[in-house]
């Protein structure tokens, strides 16, 4: 049973209250229509980022398979733990409709043969070649995850807005009208019931008024 009282003033605030939700609902669908816009732009940026990182992956192994026939697997070994290195990630958010998505941030990651650790006279060009495409490959990797995650929570968020969308416009949005229209139907048939009854106060007064006789 609704409090919302059977008077004017009620009446007024029931159908504020209904315009309030009705406009929410309609905030959040354009909210959403403009996340689903992002999402599938990023959608296709992941996609394309994928093949890029497939091919780059490909090349990696070729360069690899190439060094390791030259240089044999030992050679190879000792230059990667002399080239070994922590990549700094940093995790910062930026917000899209005040939603926080996640960005990944590294530094530059290939490297040339001085900065590899090895003497540039123990590395051969197809060492190079491997390190190098590998390294390309990370970068491609890095770009990638960091739009997977701000896909993933763009996702999240367009799941959010349309549950409450949902719970707006099938819950409360006809709660609210359903509120209004009987405060409203309550009033009208107030408004009848005193036409009513003023009708018959005028008539019985009427009649009342014409039985009097009047003194001469």
């Amino acid at each position: 049973m609704s409090g919302t009282p059977t008077t004017r003033m009620g009446l007024l605030e029931a159908r504020a209250r209904l315009a309030v939700a009705s406009k929410g609902a309609r905030l959040l669908r354009g909210k959403r229509e403009v996340l689903a816009g992002e999402f599938f732009r990023l959608m296709r940026e992941v996609m394309a980022g994928r093949e890029r990182l497939d091919a780059a992956l490909l090349e990696a192994a070729r360069a690899l398979a190439v060094a390791r026939a030259r240089e044999g697997r030992a050679s190879l070994e000792s230059i990667a733990a002399a080239g070994q290195r922590e990549v700094p990630v940093e995790v910062t958010r930026r917000r899209v409709w005040g939603v926080p998505v996640p960005r990944l941030d590294a530094p530059r990651l290939v490297r040339g043969a001085a900065a590899r650790g090895a003497a540039p006279t123990s590395m051969s060009l197809s060492a190079g070649e491997a390190a190098r495409r590998h390294e390309e490959a990370l970068e491609v990797l890095l770009s990638i995850a960091s739009r997977e995650l701000h896909l993933r929570r763009l996702g999240e968020e367009i799941q959010d807005t349309s549950r409450r969308i949902n719970a707006l416009e099938q819950l409360l949005v006809p709660r609210l009208s359903q509120d209004a229209a009987r405060v409203e139907t309550a009033l009208e048939e107030r408004a009848r019931e005193d036409a009513v009854r003023l009708k018959r106060f005028r008539g019985r007064r009427g009649r009342g008024d014409g039985g009097v006789p009047t003194s001469s």
